[in-house]
């Protein structure tokens, strides 16, 4: 396997993934999506609300609130919390939202009981309210993965594509055809001939091949190879979600591996 690094943002990473089968993949980006477990408003408690949301609007928008934590390995999973599930500091955060109009609510707004956990963004609008409207809610926020719902989804727009092969013949009279048709700008003309200048840009919609003479250019696809891009929700760098979202699936080959082995 080959990992290249093509770009490297906060919340973005895109990497050429060499000498892999689309399973493997398609197998981190289905972790970064649904594995990764993060922080999110899990339920609330409305005390007031005369805002032009009905309660259950308010929630979901609550609920969609991407959260940060300084540290998300303290929190563990209600499911395997030594309170069982009940509930206690340790896999639960309690958090007070109150505000009176007239004004725009926004995430930042909510008020957590630890001050190492907040929204991941400031400025996320909840709802405006009018002159003399009110809105007070406290409720709690717990440790989940995606696959619950998609509030605990770590990533968002992730997803990947065979690396494309542009190859051009010796039939190719320059003819600048292919520079016209090409919507990402990946040709060029230089001595008589079309060129190429990064292919890992092609979208693979062929319109050089539909505008140039017959077999001048050829279009196929690299079957081991991919072009990954995964972005974060804002709960954590990307870097460290395609880290986690690997080691996850590091853990689930050992179980499978442990399991068989006793079934050998």
């Amino acid at each position: 396997m080959k990992f290249e690094l093509l770009q490297l943002e906060e919340d973005r990473i895109r990497y050429l993934l060499s000498g892999v089968t689309a399973a493997f993949a398609n197998g981190i980006r289905r972790a970064c999506m649904s594995e990764v477990p993060v922080l999110a408003i899990d339920e609330i408690s409305i005390y007031d609300n005369t805002s032009v949301l009905f309660d259950e609007q308010v929630g979901l928008r609550l609920g969609e609130v991407p959260l940060q934590a300084d540290d998300l390995s303290v929190f563990a999973q209600p499911e395997e919390c030594q309170c069982g599930g009940s509930g206690c500091p340790g896999c639960r955060v309690d958090f007070m939202l109150s505000a009176e109009g007239p004004g725009m609510v926004y995430s930042s707004d909510i008020q957590f009981t630890d001050p190492s956990v907040r929204p991941a963004f400031d400025k996320i609008p909840i709802v405006v309210l009018g002159e003399g409207e009110k809105l007070v809610i406290e409720g709690y926020a717990t440790k989940h993965v995606g696959k619950e719902h998609s509030k605990w989804q770590a990533g968002t727009l992730c997803g990947y594509k065979n690396q494309p092969s542009l190859e051009i013949s010796e039939s190719c009279d320059g003819c600048g055809k292919c520079v016209e048709a090409c919507p990402r700008n990946i040709f060029t003309v230089e001595g008589g001939r079309a060129k190429t200048t990064n292919t890992l840009e092609c979208s693979l919609c062929k319109l050089c091949v539909d505008a140039c003479e017959p077999g001048a250019i050829s279009l196929s696809l690299i079957p081991s190879s991919f072009v990954v891009s995964i972005e974060s929700a804002g709960n954590m760098p990307v870097k460290e979600l395609v880290a986690k979202a690997a080691e996850e699936i590091k853990r689930r080959a050992e179980d499978l591996d442990a399991k068989l082995a006793e079934l050998a």
